[in-house]
């Protein structure tokens, strides 16, 4: 029976200036399940908050997590070819809303590169008319995490507990 349903489609990739946001392979995504190191990883990768991800993935039935739009894609810096963080949608649209995710390694940080991978998401979202809205959330604390959100047009809404979120209303 499950021979018979469509095989998902991964989702195309995502090109910048100075990034590639594509699938994880299933050698990446084993990799990062079990914490370990790959040549085309940077220093910091994977991140604790990556291997659980890829854990997850890997039990929910990895095609899920590597062949859709709705799930976190390599980012990938193409001046060196290595994967430097992981970034995309939590899951599939709630209320004509995608939520995001998403980090960068430390080494990368303050360059803006985030903020760079944070638009193409966005432009990615607003390209189904059904999506309304992005919206991420960020620990209190993360003031990094913050501004690039800030810095892409996100506005922060009323919310309870140790994490703001942040919200971008279709253009």
């Amino acid at each position: 029976m499950l021979d018979d349903m469509p095989r998902p489609v991964p989702p195309r990739p995502l090109r910048t200036q100075r990034l590639e946001l594509r699938a994880f392979t299933p050698d990446e995504l084993e990799a990062v399940a079990g914490g370990s190191r790959l040549p085309e990883f940077a220093p910091g990768f994977p991140t604790p908050e990556n291997e659980d991800w890829a854990r997850e993935a890997i039990e929910a039935g990895e095609h899920f997590f590597t062949e859709s739009d709705c799930a976190l894609l390599a980012v990938i810096r193409l001046s060196s070819g290595q994967i430097i963080g992981a970034a995309g949608f939590a899951g599939p649209a709630m209320d004509h809303e995608l939520e995001i995710e998403g980090s960068i390694v430390p080494e990368h940080q303050n360059q803006g590169l985030a903020t760079e991978a944070l638009r193409a998401l966005v432009d990615r979202a607003f390209e189904d008319p059904g999506i309304r809205a992005v919206h991420g959330s960020v620990p209190t604390d993360h003031e990094p995490a913050r501004r690039v959100l800030v810095r892409c047009g996100f506005v922060k809404r009323p919310s309870e507990g140790s994490e703001d979120t942040y919200y971008l209303r279709r253009p």
